[in-house]
């Protein structure tokens, strides 16, 4: 036991922060004045990541702060820009440092840093995408016209009757968001999914404190609700973890054993993976929910990391009297939909219900705002690679999804999407099958990370999976092609 403990001194430090985030919740959630419970969550973040890094903690507080005050420094016009490209050097150099002799860093102090880098381009965004808004609406105005931007285009805005209906989408920034450099400070450094997520909007951060939802919402039961199914997540990764280390694949037994068991072997690494990240994600969602944080009016359609996405300004004006009474979720701050994760047939679907708080901030960072259309989705992937880190493996990972989506679209659309009854589940059953073995291949390359272990590793399948899918995207053109003849 002792052996185990001391193996795993730092995991079991960081589950034991975690737990505090969450016991610390609603005693947080009930202190009534404003700014010391804003003051109050900083310090608490700043001694956790101190707990958490030693001297380390420096880097995130520094890049935090530095960048805080590169935004609040720069244009509106152009904050976004600046706190982007700031944010990733300062990342850059804190990852690549240990090569030039600098000391490295514990994965628990990249995690930290991770978080800060989202929160302070995530916000830099945010100001920037609602001036943008509000100048548009502005000019329509002055225009004589009514309109409001989105995805790059001019749009007629809703009318007064289209306002009150519960069912009308918002445009992305009803109002403008320009923090001041206290608040940001606040925002960046809150103990609130500090550690390991989700990411929040800074307008989720605002209405925590200045809105009735977090009073009312019931956050007891979102929390034991979510906490009773963290020991099952805990179990089945100590015991995945010991019968199917990640290590083994370089042994001599595992090359001796035959070909089939050789490739379903990453079946059991990712399980092994999932189930460690479903644990952490999940305490980080009952963090929030302990506290009341993401709490919305479900009227509001609320969609992880971006909150109410149907009469936001509505539900903000409402009354004490209506919060007592409506009902609430805590979908804004989902991590992770696991039945979907288990479920889902596709990869495109697969990759909509992991780690969602994150997908939405590359999302609305990098994927609605990159300039060249053909390249977005590429952008996109590239920088998610480069936010988790600099090591082949992630590249392997997450940049070759697009080379099976392009196949897996092919047969979703001719097979897939208009078929019913056992048709269906058949084909479903194939295609989930396909997508997971896909994920799994490709999660051996993020686990494995260097170049040369995952080159050693493929090279014992020689490198099948890719075969497989040249075989299917070609396959999936002939098909297309008979198809439309």
């Amino acid at each position: 036991m002792l052996a185990f403990i001391l193996k795993n001194k730092n995991d079991i430090i960081y589950l034991l922060l975690l737990l505090f985030s969450i016991f610390i919740g609603p005693v947080y959630r009930n202190i009534k004045t404003v700014d010391l419970k804003k003051w109050i969550g900083t310090a608490l973040g700043l001694l956790l990541v101190i707990t958490v890094s030693g001297y380390d903690a420096a880097h995130p507080i520094i890049s935090g702060a530095l960048g805080m005050f590169a935004v609040k420094n720069s244009h509106i016009k152009s904050c976004h820009v600046v706190a982007f490209f700031f944010m990733f050097s300062y990342l850059f150099v804190f990852r690549i440092g240990e090569k030039f002799g600098m000391k490295s860093h514990s994965g628990h102090t990249n995690l930290v840093e991770m978080i800060i880098v989202l929160r302070v381009v995530g916000v830099a965004f945010e100001m920037n995408g609602s001036w943008l808004a509000a100048n548009q609406r502005d000019k329509g105005k002055k225009d004589g016209k009514d309109v409001e931007k989105r995805d790059g285009k001019d749009v007629q805005k809703k009318d007064a009757k289209d306002v009150e209906k519960k069912d009308v989408k918002d445009e992305e920034f009803p109002e403008l968001i320009n923090p001041s450099l206290e608040d940001l400070l606040h925002y960046c450094f809150n103990y609130i999914g500090l550690l390991t997520g989700p990411y929040y909007r800074y307008r989720t951060f605002d209405d925590y404190f200045y809105r009735p939802y977090s009073k009312y919402a019931d956050h007891m039961r979102f929390t034991a609700d979510n906490l009773r199914i963290v020991p099952l997540y805990v179990t089945l990764y100590l015991a995945l973890a010991k019968f199917f280390p990640l290590e083994y694949v370089f042994s001599d037994e595992y090359a001796n054993r035959t070909f089939f068991y050789r490739i379903m072997y990453p079946w059991m690494l990712f399980a092994t993976f999932r189930t460690r990240l479903y644990s952490g994600m999940t305490l980080a969602e009952c963090a929030c929910t302990a506290c009341g944080l993401g709490a919305y009016p479900v009227d509001g359609k609320n969609r992880s990391g971006h909150g109410p996405t149907v009469g936001y300004m509505r539900l903000k004006n409402m009354s004490d009297e209506e919060a007592r009474v409506t009902k609430y979720d805590f979908n804004t701050i989902e991590c992770m939909d696991v039945w979907g994760c288990e479920t889902v047939v596709t990869l495109r679907d697969s990759m909509k219900v992991w780690n969602k708080a994150v997908q939405y901030w590359v999302a609305m960072v990098v994927y609605k705002r990159f300039p060249i259309v053909p390249l977005k989705i590429h952008a996109a992937l590239f920088v998610s690679v480069i936010w988790h880190g600099f090591h082949a493996g992630y590249f392997f990972c997450i940049y070759f999804c697009p080379f099976y989506l392009m196949a897996e679209d092919i047969f979703y659309k001719l097979y897939y999407k208009n078929a019913t009854g056992m048709k269906k589940k058949v084909i479903g059953f194939i295609m989930w099958f396909l997508r997971s073995h896909s994920e799994s291949y490709q999660a051996a390359a993020f686990l494995l990370l260097t170049f040369d272990r995952i080159w050693i590793y493929y090279s014992s399948l020689y490198h099948y999976w890719y075969g497989v899918w040249l075989v299917f995207l070609i396959l999936g053109l002939i098909l297309k092609k008979v198809h439309r003849a």
